[in-house]
């Protein structure tokens, strides 16, 4: 067991920390020493020069039975100077979000070049492996689990809140309509939900959030859901692969090949519905192409598992495990306040119900009725399709198809 009474808070016992823990944790002022946590507006403004950037937006009083899914949503090209200007007059939320940096800026510009997760053990994580997440007040991202890697997040402007669950959370709705790889959805609406009933007797949540210089550790599998507090919002973050992604990537090519043949054969507005604007090509994709990429992700994980039987079969006795942090070892570095570190608090059903009331207040007043355009985007209406989707996907569906497909290959 490694004394970390005698050892400083390094590089390498952090990213032990972060691969080991399964609790979210807040690694408080860890960042503040990051040259964009004080950069200016204007500053912000001479990165992005005159260039527009698309900007998701919604009516900020929207009230719904379901999540303010993407497909809701009108894109709005604004320059960042155009959306700073408009931050305290926009009756919309605004969200420039999920942006992979090396797709919006150039590898030199000054923001790339400050980029490094080095503080958390990555020292090869950089700007390439990060995204971006610029908003206003309101803005915020459905409830959600990620279905690869975990994540670490770094907020350098403005107040965030996330609100989590832990992965075998029950009442929280699963469902992968609207289906995009990367992510299962709650059909909860977190926002200004339309019923609060839905939200009693949710247990296990818990909720923090985030200022300036903070850093925030989601574990592989937690649900969350993140809104923005301030007016102006900046936030970075970076996924880790975790070691059973090579398995979660079969169940997720399953998944893909099912979706895709659904939809090839459904009207194309129908089709749409179905999916995330960015899996709107899945139906234009062909079957052999959907195989290969199975083909791929079976092997791939077949031969990582053969590998692992081996080096289990060589490993001897006298073989060093000390490189991770043992579980008393992680709380002594909690315990340690002067660290900085600390597990998300929970919180109570009640306290998260109030915390959804004070949304509904303070972005819908007394305005209870639904939008009117709450129909264009809605899931509701495919009812049926939603529930094969939604029955094929269960993870005691897929894993035992998973199985089945792994004894017939082996």
């Amino acid at each position: 067991m490694i004394n970390t009474k005698m050892v400083s808070l390094d590089e390498n016992l952090i990213r032990n920390l972060t691969i080991k823990s399964s609790t979210p944790l807040v690694f408080r002022k860890f960042v503040s020493d990051w040259p964009m946590c004080g950069w200016s507006q204007e500053k912000w403004i001479s990165v992005f020069g005159n260039r527009e950037i698309p900007f998701r937006c919604l009516t900020k009083k929207f009230i719904s039975d379901e999540p303010c899914w993407e497909r809701r949503c009108h894109l709005k090209n604004l320059t960042c100077k155009s959306f700073f200007d408009c931050l305290t007059t926009s009756k919309e939320w605004m969200y420039f979000d999920y942006k992979h940096l090396h797709q919006w800026l150039n590898s030199d510009s000054e923001l790339c070049k400050e980029i490094t997760w080095k503080k958390f053990g990555y020292p090869d994580k950089g700007a390439s492996e990060t995204t971006l997440w610029i908003g206003n007040k309101g803005a915020h991202t459905p409830a959600h689990r990620d279905t690869y890697g975990y994540n670490i997040v770094a907020q350098v402007h403005g107040k965030k809140r996330w609100i989590l669950f832990p992965p075998e959370t029950c009442g929280l709705k699963p469902t992968r309509v609207p289906y995009e790889e990367s992510s299962v959805y709650s059909e909860l609406n977190f926002y200004c939900p339309s019923n609060l009933d839905v939200f009693k007797g949710l247990t296990g949540g818990r909720m923090v959030e985030l200022s300036a210089g903070d850093a925030l550790l989601v574990p592989r599998g937690w649900w969350h859901y993140v809104q923005n507090i301030d007016n102006l919002n900046i936030t970075l973050n970076t996924w880790l692969p975790h070691e059973k992604d090579n398995s979660t990537r079969v169940s997720e090519a399953l998944i893909k090949i099912l979706v895709a043949q659904i939809c090839k054969d459904l009207p194309q507005e129908t089709a749409r519905l179905l999916v995330n604007p960015n899996e709107d090509d899945i139906s234009d994709t062909p079957l052999a192409v959907l195989f290969l990429q199975l083909e791929t992700v079976v092997n791939t994980y077949l031969d990582k598992k053969r590998k692992s039987r081996r080096l289990k079969r060589q490993r001897t006795h006298d073989d060093s495990h000390d490189s991770n942090v043992e579980e008393a070892d992680l709380k002594h570095l909690l315990d340690n306040h002067s660290n900085n570190i600390e597990i998300v608090p929970a919180i109570t059903n009640d306290d998260l119900i109030e915390i959804i009331k004070d949304n509904l207040k303070e972005y819908a007043g007394d305005d209870r009725a639904h939008d009117e355009d709450e129909v264009e985007g809605a899931t509701s209406s495919l009812c049926l399709t939603k529930a094969v989707i939604n029955a094929f996907s269960q993870s005691n569906v897929i894993d035992l198809v998973k199985q089945n497909l792994f004894v017939k290959l082996s």
